[in-house]
């Protein structure tokens, strides 16, 4: 028997990336706001991948954009600012 993943939208909502444990994209963007940087973190703290594990990859792909995100957003240490130009 093959197990699929099926992505469920609703109204615009975010994607349900685990049916076992009903967690979303959204959870997983709050996850990383509080502080989760691994699959671990979601596992621990959403329980993404603690039943059948068809989610992993989905789950995988959500947190690596969700901490591009992140990540782009932040302002780099080394970036020059709005209006510093070098000389």
């Amino acid at each position: 028997m093959v197990l699929t993943i099926i992505r469920i939208r609703v109204h615009n909502s975010a994607m349900i990336v685990c049916v076992c444990k009903a967690v979303s994209e959204r959870h997983i963007r709050a996850a990383v706001k509080d502080g989760a940087n691994s699959l671990r973190d979601l596992t621990r703290d959403l329980g993404v991948g603690t039943c059948c594990g068809k989610c992993l990859p989905e789950a995988k792909a959500a947190l690596c954009s969700c901490l591009e995100a992140r990540d782009s957003a932040r302002p780099s240490l080394f970036a020059p600012a709005a209006g510093e130009f070098a000389v």
